[in-house]
């Protein structure tokens, strides 16, 4: 076995459309907070109080934080909620576009949900096995 030599993940970056309407998505929809915003207001450090920070980036270009595969796309970021129920009502009063729900798979319930700019994440119960 060869030796541990990372820590952690410390960050994922996102491409936004618009930094400003994204931060504010991020904060009102899943509790972020910002840490630090570079001075040109291109690139915002998001953070929780536990995992890796999200670093998001304003770009021009037509790109996503998710892949496709097969018939589909797949995000990238997962997150894990403590109340994924109340994560799910808070995200449709708030007018955030669901993607597929899936309750009690063996795994407890998830569900892909997207961003203002298109990306796709997916959030989880924590595992219960």
């Amino acid at each position: 076995m060869s030796k541990v030599v990372i820590n952690r993940v410390s960050h994922v970056m996102i491409p936004v459309k618009q930094l400003a309407e994204s931060i504010a998505w991020y904060v009102d929809n899943l509790g972020f907070q910002v840490k630090w915003q570079r001075g040109d207001n291109k690139m915002v450090i998001l953070e929780l109080p536990s995992g890796p920070h999200f670093f998001l980036w304003e770009t021009e270009h037509d790109t996503f934080a998710h892949f496709r595969l097969n018939n589909g796309i797949q995000p990238v970021i997962g997150i894990e909620a403590a109340d994924i129920r109340e994560l799910l009502r808070k995200l449709i009063d708030n007018g955030v576009r669901i993607g597929d729900v899936r309750e009690e798979r063996g795994e407890g319930m998830d569900f892909e949900f997207f961003d203002p700019s298109g990306n796709m994440l997916v959030v989880h119960e924590p595992f219960k096995g």
